[in-house]
């Protein structure tokens, strides 16, 4: 698809313009897990002791915490974006909600995010917060009736004024539309509404790569 970008439409052409222009993916080689597990798996990697947590599906279908709990450390993976909005391809919201109630309630002191960077619960909190107005508003706008994409272009996002990334609101949008009626766009649907919202916002950008 990188190297194709230009046969995926406006999908294609966003994920050029803010992605895939950046990097070198001929080289990158596929490595499949030799474990998996299921809701928890202690390990002990030297001598700390590790936990990985399964949370998801959230941000994707497998999204997994690891807890140090002697260190007071969690990494999130893609359960934190920090300083930027979050995007839920999988959902349902409400999994991320739980995701973060976890966290905040261990006994952590430090918060690697996937995204943006390192944290504390504050960090964490407002993540939360910020998926409970968005599952808020787009209920509202649902019951009114609104398409999607009108919602996501109606939902005041003053609060967060500062967060990088304001055009995956519509993908979180939709994901909430999609658990309220079952029905959504595909992946590539979803990519194609990011990309309206994108170009709206950054008209000059169009094309460029």
């Amino acid at each position: 698809m990188a190297k194709a970008w230009d046969r995926f439409g406006e999908a294609g052409a966003f994920l050029q313009e803010v992605m895939w222009h950046r990097f070198d993916t001929d080289n990158i080689v596929t490595t499949l897990p030799t474990e998996t597990f299921k809701d928890r798996l202690p390990l002990r990697v030297g001598d700390k002791e590790v936990e990985l947590i399964e949370v998801g599906p959230a941000h994707t279908r497998g999204d997994v915490l690891v807890h140090l709990p002697r260190d007071r450390i969690v990494y999130t993976g893609d359960i934190a974006f920090i300083g930027g909005h979050p995007i839920v391809w999988a959902g349902p919201v409400g999994n991320w909600i739980k995701a973060c109630d976890l966290i905040l309630s261990w006994d952590v002191e430090t918060v690697v995010p996937g995204h943006g960077p390192i944290t504390d619960k504050n960090g964490i909190r407002a993540l939360r917060d910020y998926f409970a107005y968005i599952h808020t508003e787009a209920k509202k706008r649902f019951d009114a009736g609104m398409s999607y994409d009108e919602a996501a272009r109606d939902i005041a996002l003053d609060r967060y004024a500062d967060w990088l990334d304001p055009e995956r609101i519509v993908v979180n949008v939709i994901t909430c539309y999609r658990e309220f009626s079952g029905q959504g766009p595909d992946f590539f649907g979803m990519l194609d509404a990011m990309a309206r919202l994108y170009f709206e916002k950054h008209p000059e950008t169009h094309h460029l790569h």
